[in-house]
């Protein structure tokens, strides 16, 4: 989970202060600012991995809502992979 303000951190500090921010992202996002603007944020690789499941998960839901509302044709579920472009899995055999 992640902490809903995170740590600002100076760019300035980043070179000299490596670990130190490094291991601040266990407890969240670090926020690198220049010139007392935000600059960029830092995640930690499982954060980071976290965060881009939710967003496909709420895609995938989004798709199913839209695909509940519109009226028309129904596809089955290899047809609907494909229209995404993902891979269908193959049959088992038998």
């Amino acid at each position: 989970q992640m902490s809903a303000l995170p740590e600002l951190v100076p760019i300035s500090e980043l070179r000299g202060k490596q670990s130190e921010v490094l291991s601040k992202l266990s407890k969240g996002p670090v926020l690198l600012t220049q010139h007392g603007k935000a600059a960029a944020v830092m995640m930690s690789v499982e954060q980071y991995n976290m965060m881009l499941e939710a967003l496909e998960d709420l895609r995938d839901a989004l798709d199913a809502v839209e695909a509940r509302r519109e009226p028309g044709e129904r596809i089955d579920f290899d047809a609907y992979l494909l229209k995404r472009g993902e891979s269908v899995p193959a049959a088992s055999e038998s």
